[in-house]
């Protein structure tokens, strides 16, 4: 009988251990994922979302569901890293690719089941279609719809992120101002491919 109760009390002492280290790294998680977006929003090439957990980080990471919002976190970070390149050694193939690479994780990003998620991802997309339909160079701009339709989508997806309703609103005014009309659905589902260069500046509001 005393055996079993020995045996009994280690099985609970190592089922705490484990609850322990479990909230421990919940813990963990929390804070570096706050210190690595205040990283981010002050300067996001050195931006990291990697704790020092007990158990491996992708335990941890799976079961709080981390997945899908630490890959919108690195491809906001990309996303400032690709708007503040210039043209580089190789006449700008290698920030080519990084566009490109770019746009494709947004874009499946802006079909995450998390409609916060995808709705920050088609604003960022609406960003980078909006510096290919500025000019800035001998290359003529891209129609200015396709960000016009990122931001419509970002707007429906989440109506309350404020950066995409914001950037829709600055958009149209300049487009009205200018004697551009767009229609109430134009192009409102797509999102942007294949674009050309960005300006610099961080993700979020004012394009």
């Amino acid at each position: 009988m005393r055996a079993v109760r020995l045996i009994a009390a280690v099985g609970l002492l190592a089922v705490a251990f484990a609850l322990a280290a479990l909230a421990a790294d919940v813990i963990h998680w929390r804070d570096t994922i706050r210190a690595g977006d205040r990283e981010l929003a002050r300067a996001p090439a050195s931006a990291a979302w990697s704790p020092s957990t007990v158990y491996p980080p992708g335990f941890g990471r799976v079961l709080l569901g981390l997945d899908t919002p630490l890959e919108l976190r690195r491809a906001m970070q990309e996303f400032a890293a690709v708007r503040a390149a210039g043209t580089g050694y190789d006449n700008g193939l290698t920030e080519s690719q990084a566009r490109g690479e770019l746009e494709a994780a947004l874009s499946r990003l802006s079909q995450a089941h998390d409609h916060v998620i995808a709705s920050a991802a088609a604003n960022l997309l609406g960003i980078l279609a909006f510096s290919d339909a500025t000019p800035t160079g001998p290359i003529a701009p891209a129609p200015v719809d396709q960000s016009v339709a990122d931001f419509q989508a970002a707007v429906r997806l989440d109506p309350s992120n404020t950066d995409a309703k914001f950037n829709l609103e600055r958009l149209l005014h300049e487009l009205i101002a200018k004697g551009v009309r767009q229609g109430p659905g134009s192009n409102a589902t797509g999102h942007a491919r294949g674009h050309r260069g960005a300006s610099g500046g961080l993700p979020g509001r004012g394009y």
